[in-house]
C-alpha cells in the first residue's frame, strides 16, 4: 500500500455526491453528517460552485506578489462579518494558527495559555498548543505554554500576566464542548488587562453555530480570529483576521504563503459567502434550535447550531452508523461529532436520530 498509514479509513470509497448524500462504487447511498470534516458545508454537486469551476479563469494562481481585487473583496467581507480590521490568507486552519502565534508574539512576548482538551492542528506550532496531542513525542515551540482546565474560569482570571490566550469557543476534537458564559466573561476580563486573545474558529466559524463566528454568541471580540475548513467552498483556504493593534506590529517579510489565498479558492469562497449572507446562516441557527429542542431529552447533546456533540456509552459508533447509511465522526472514543452540510433538512435530521436511538438500544 503506497499511502502512509496515518488514518483509520472507513470502508467506503466515494464516487459521487449530491446534496447531503454520497455514493460508493456499488451505488449505496450514505448521508454525510461530517461535511468532509467541516469542509463541504454547502453539500455536494453545488450548482453555483460547478458554474464557477466550469468557467474558471486560465490563470488559477498568481501568488501574493500581485494585486488581486477578489482577494481584497473577500477580505473586506470577512472583516465586516467578524468585526476585524486586516486579513492574511493561508492554505488551511493549522497554517492560520501558525501565523497567529507569530503575529501575536510580535505584539506581546510571554506565556501562552491554552485549554485542556484543546486541538489547534498538527504542525509543530499548532501541535504545541493542542493539549489532546501532548502525549505524542515531537519538539514544540520555544515558548512557555500552560494548559488550564476548560471549566475553571477562576484559574484563567489568575493568569492575566500571560501574553497570549488561544481558545476554541467550542472544542471540537476535545468532545464538542462549548465554553461556559462564566469562562467567556473570564476571557473578556483578561483581555481587558492586556492578554492577546486568539479565537480558533476553524471548526466553529463560517456560520456553523448560527453566527458567523461562535465568539459572537458570547460577546467576545478577539484580537485575532482564525478561519479555515469550509471557507474555500471545498478547496484549501484559511484566514487570519487581526485587529489594528496586532497588524501594526507585523512587518513585511516576517511571514508569507505561496498558495495562501489561491484565486480559484477565493472564487468558491465568494459563492459560500453569498449563500451565508442571503439567509443560510439564519437557517443554520433555526435547524440547531430544532435539534436541541426536539432531542435534548432523549440524548446527551451539546454544541450550538449545526456543531453538535452526542455523548454515548458505546465505542465504534461511526462504524455502527455507517451500516445504517450515516457518515459521522467520533471524538474522545464515544462522542459523536456532527458537522452536517448547512443544506440539511429536518427530515434527514429526524431520520438520523431515529436510527441513532435504535443503534443505542441494540448496543445496550
Amino acid at each position: 500500500m503506497p499511502l502512509l498509514d496515518i488514518y483509520r479509513n472507513l470502508p467506503v470509497e466515494v464516487v459521487g455526491g449530491e446534496g447531503c448524500r454520497l455514493y460508493d462504487f456499488n451505488g449505496k447511498e450514505y448521508i454525510d453528517l461530517t461535511s468532509g470534516l467541516g469542509v463541504n458545508i454547502l453539500g455536494y454537486n453545488v450548482p453555483e460552485i460547478n458554474q464557477v469551476l466550469s468557467r474558471a479563469h486560465s490563470v488559477l494562481h498568481v501568488s501574493n506578489l500581485f494585486l488581486d481585487r477578489l482577494k481584497e473583496e473577500i477580505a473586506s467581507r470577512l472583516e465586516r462579518l467578524t468585526g476585524m480590521d486586516y486579513t492574511f490568507f493561508t492554505n488551511s486552519g493549522t497554517e492560520a494558527v501558525e501565523a497567529s502565534i507569530k503575529f501575536a508574539w510580535k505584539t506581546k512576548k510571554g506565556k501562552i495559555i491554552a485549554f485542556e482538551g484543546s486541538f489547534h492542528g498538527r504542525t509543530l506550532g499548532s501541535w504545541s498548543l493542542s493539549h489532546i496531542l501532548r502525549n505524542q513525542q515531537f519538539p514544540g515551540i520555544n515558548a512557555e505554554i500552560e494548559f488550564i482546565p476548560f471549566d475553571r474560569p477562576e484559574i484563567l482570571e489568575k493568569n492575566s500576566d500571560a501574553a497570549i490566550l488561544i481558545f476554541e469557543p467550542i472544542q471540537g476534537s476535545g468532545g464538542v464542548r462549548p465554553i461556559s458564559s462564566e469562562m467567556a466573561e473570564a476571557i473578556k476580563s483578561i483581555q481587558r488587562r492586556g492578554v492577546i486573545v486568539i479565537a480558533d474558529e476553524v471548526q466553529s466559524g463560517m456560520g456553523r453555530t448560527g453566527e458567523f463566528i461562535c465568539s459572537q454568541h458570547y460577546g467576545i471580540k478577539p484580537d485575532i480570529v482564525l478561519l479555515g475548513k469550509g471557507l474555500g467552498g471545498g478547496l484549501p483556504l484559511g484566514a487570519v483576521l487581526v485587529n489594528k493593534s496586532i497588524a501594526e506590529n507585523v512587518k513585511r517579510g516576517e511571514h508569507g504563503s505561496t498558495m495562501g489565498g489561491n484565486h480559484l479558492a477565493l472564487m468558491l469562497s465568494r459563492v459560500f459567502l453569498d449563500r451565508i449572507e442571503n439567509g443560510l446562516m439564519e437557517r443554520v441557527g433555526e435547524l440547531g434550535r430544532y435539534v436541541f429542542e426536539q432531542y435534548r431529552e432523549g440524548f446527551d447533546l451539546r454544541g450550538k447550531g449545526l456543531f453538535i456533540g452526542i455523548e454515548t456509552n458505546q465505542e465504534d459508533m461511526d462504524l455502527k452508523l455507517l451500516e445504517k447509511g450515516f457518515i459521522v465522526s467520533v471524538v474522545r472514543r464515544n462522542i459523536i461529532r456532527l458537522l452536517p452540510p448547512y443544506i440539511i433538512d429536518i427530515a434527514i435530521i429526524d431520520k438520523f436520530f431515529n436510527e441513532l436511538q435504535e443503534v443505542c438500544l441494540e448496543g445496550g
